[in-house]
């Protein structure tokens, strides 16, 4: 998906799965199939997110609130990590 496309989009994860936080450690628990996903702060910021609300741009510009890091670092990542989350089956798009 181009990155053009992706922004245009907003994910909205999974009501289904657990979350679970504990020292400093950030878990997603899928209950269909018992995966385990562990994420990083930033991919807790991204998944905390995935709203439906928000789109991409919008995730890019928070996250670089958060962090100070340049746009085109913290696009990558979005994008890396909504890919990550989309093909674990963890979150689905819409407009």
């Amino acid at each position: 998906m181009s990155a053009g496309v992706m922004q245009q989009r907003r994910p909205i994860r999974r009501a289904d799965v657990w979350v679970r936080q504990s020292g400093g450690e950030n878990a997603v628990i899928d209950p269909d199939d018992g995966s385990v996903h562990l994420m990083n702060q930033t991919a807790m910021a991204i998944w905390q997110l995935c709203d439906g609300e928000t789109d991409t741009s919008e995730m890019i510009d928070a996250i670089c609130q958060i962090s100070g890091l340049h746009a085109e670092v913290v696009a990558e990542d979005v994008e890396r990590i909504l890919t990550d989350f989309e093909e674990a089956g963890l979150v689905r798009w819409q407009r």
